[in-house]
């Protein structure tokens, strides 16, 4: 019996110790990620979704696509996109990925949307809306 309840708390001592949750958020970050190209149509329509296939890099295999940070002044829109890495073990290498950008607006004109591509530059999509 006493070998038995040496087990136990053995056994009960490593389920405790690997199951810890307090490490689950240690390996999951946020970071500013930089446009390398967007494919846009030139023009839309009001109130019709315009998809815009933008493409971005990430620091390493665990990064992946986040949200878009946007801010707008007029017809101007600046986008960033914030990429999630998730993952404590990832591969070294610099993936670009993919990501859908819709836009969308109920007033015809023209817009431009300014795509973060590094600290200083953007890539800027000029669009017709009618």
């Amino acid at each position: 019996m006493k070998k038995y309840l040496i087990f136990l708390s053995i056994l009960l001592s490593i389920n405790i110790s690997c199951s810890d949750d307090n490490d689950k958020n240690d390996c999951i970050e946020n970071k500013l990620a930089y446009v390398t190209s967007v494919d846009s149509p030139s023009n839309g329509v009001i109130n019709e979704i315009i998809n815009i296939e933008v493409n971005f890099q990430v620091n390493n295999g665990c990064g992946e696509f986040g949200e878009f940070i946007e801010t707008r002044n007029g017809n101007v829109k600046i986008i960033v996109v914030k990429a999630r890495y998730e993952g404590c073990m990832c591969t070294d290498n610099l993936p670009i990925r993919k990501v859908n950008y819709e836009f969308i607006t109920q007033i015809p004109g023209n817009y431009e949307l300014k795509f973060k591509s590094n600290e200083t530059d953007f890539i800027i999509v000029n669009l017709l809306i009618e």
